[in-house]
């Protein structure tokens, strides 16, 4: 009897074990794979096998024009005015029932008057907005201005600000330091 090992992993290895059926599960979507004696994969019903499928349709569809519409309704308008067959992206393809965010890549096949979706990209937009933002601080403009106050006031502040400088002489109270020479020279 031939037995087969059973394996899950996140990406298909590099280098593959003989009788083996390897489960990949990889984010939102799952594939899986069977290796011959000679550790060669075979695609088992997944977007590999789908992929080679859609290539080969699309290599027997002649496609005469590329296309980008803004969205589904613009994709019809391209349609309805169609001539031959055609390649479109639609930018947003949100109002396709079959598609929940993004774009979409259809053919459209003029002599049987058919739209085959077969791509989506979904969108990378997002909202970075000090709104959208979730455990974000809650503090009031008033406790940030108070924070700042705290952190700038000094026992001695009112002495401090009364230093200050004429030229290259140290002031006190707007008179020069005694004792403080060419105080902007020193090596601080």
């Amino acid at each position: 009897m031939t037995q087969v090992n059973f394996k899950r992993v996140a990406s298909l290895p590099y280098s593959l074990d003989s009788g083996t059926f390897y489960f990949v599960e990889a984010g939102d979507y799952a594939e899986s794979y069977l290796t011959s004696s000679t550790g060669q994969a075979k695609a088992i019903g997944n977007s590999a096998m789908i992929n080679a499928l859609v290539t080969a349709q699309l290599q027997n569809l002649s496609v005469n024009t590329v296309e980008v519409a803004a969205d589904i309704a613009a994709r019809d308008a391209l349609i309805a005015g169609a001539t031959t067959n055609l390649l479109i992206i639609v930018l947003d393809a949100t109002a396709d029932t079959s598609v929940a965010s993004g774009a979409a890549l259809y053919v459209y096949e003029k002599d049987a008057d058919a739209v085959h979706k077969i791509a989506e990209y979904e969108s990378m937009d997002f909202d970075l907005s000090w709104s959208a933002l979730t455990g974000k601080p809650t503090s009031a403009v008033a406790d940030i201005d108070e924070a700042v106050t705290q952190r700038h006031a000094h026992n001695n502040k009112t002495a401090l600000d009364q230093i200050g400088a004429d030229g290259s002489t140290l002031t006190f109270q707007g008179n020069p330091v005694s004792g403080a020479s060419d105080w902007a020279q020193e090596d601080w």
